[in-house]
C-alpha cells in the first residue's frame, strides 16, 4: 500500500523490484511474514496452507536459496503447509540448477507449485524433472473454459495429465459460478479467483476460517 497512491498491483512493483535487485529482500520479507501467519493459524487450530511466489531471478540464486533455507530451518513450519510457487520460465532457464534448488526446499517440507502453467513450453519429461506437488493452470485458459471449447479441452486434459503424475491442480481466475461448476465437473482440486475471495490482509481471513468451521461442524 503506497502512502499516496493507495494499493498497487504486483505487476506494477514486482518488475521494478527485479530490475533494481531488491526482489530477494522483498521475497525473504514475505517468506518470514507468511511463516509468522502460518504459525499463528496453527496455534488457533486452523488447518490452512500458504503460498509464496518465487521470482524467476531467484530460483538459481545460491544466495537467496541459502537465506531461505536458513529461515525455514530457524522456524519450523508444519510439513506441507508452506508452498513455493515458481513459473515455467523460471525453471526452464537452467532446469538442472532449478531442480537441485527446489529439491533443497522440498527436503525441508515445502511443497513446490508450478504457477501460470500453460503459458510456457513445458514438456512431460521436463515436468518429471522437478519435485512438483501442484500445477496452477493460468487464468488465460481457465476464465472462459466453461464456454470456450478449446480452453475447456486444454483445462480438462491438463487436469488429467497432472493427476496421472500425482499432482494436484489449482485453476486461477475464476470469476463466474458457471466456470467453478465446470472445474468441479472436470476434477479440479482447488480454485482461485474473485468469485471465491479477493485479496485481503491476514486478519480478515480469520472470520472466513471461523465461518467455514461452523458450516462443517453444523453440517
Amino acid at each position: 500500500e503506497h502512502p499516496t497512491r493507495g494499493f498497487m498491483r504486483p505487476d506494477l512493483f514486482i518488475p521494478l523490484a527485479e530490475e533494481t535487485n531488491r526482489i530477494d529482500r522483498m521475497t525473504l520479507f514475505v517468506l518470514r511474514r507468511t511463516i509468522s501467519d502460518l504459525l499463528e493459524w496453527c496455534q488457533n487450530d486452523v488447518v490452512v496452507s500458504a503460498a509464496v511466489n518465487i521470482s524467476a531471478n531467484l530460483i538459481t540464486s545460491e544466495r537467496f536459496v541459502s537465506a531461505a533455507e536458513y529461515i525455514l530451518q530457524e522456524v519450523q513450519v508444519p510439513n506441507e503447509r508452506l508452498i513455493f510457487e515458481v513459473t515455467e520460465s523460471a525453471a526452464m532457464s537452467d532446469p538442472e540448477a532449478a531442480a537441485r534448488n527446489l529439491e533443497r526446499f522440498r527436503a525441508l517440507g515445502v511443497l513446490i507449485s508450478m504457477d501460470d502453467y500453460g503459458t510456457g513450453q513445458s514438456t512431460l519429461s521436463y515436468l518429471q524433472q522437478l519435485p512438483l506437488a501442484e500445477l496452477k493452470i493460468d487464468r488465460a485458459f481457465v476464465q472462459n473454459a466453461h464456454k470456450n471449447r478449446s480452453d475447456g479441452l486444454m483445462v480438462r486434459s491438463t487436469i488429467d495429465l497432472a493427476h496421472s503424475l500425482g499432482l494436484r491442480v489449482v485453476c486461477e481466475g475464476i470469476e463466474e459460478q458457471e466456470c467453478l461448476d465446470f472445474l468441479r465437473e472436470s476434477g479440479c482440486d482447488y480454485a482461485q479467483g474473485y468469485l471465491i475471495a479477493k485479496p485481503m490482509p491476514p486478519q480478515e481471513l480469520a472470520p472466513l476460517f471461523e465461518e467455514h468451521a461452523r458450516v462443517h461442524t453444523n453440517g
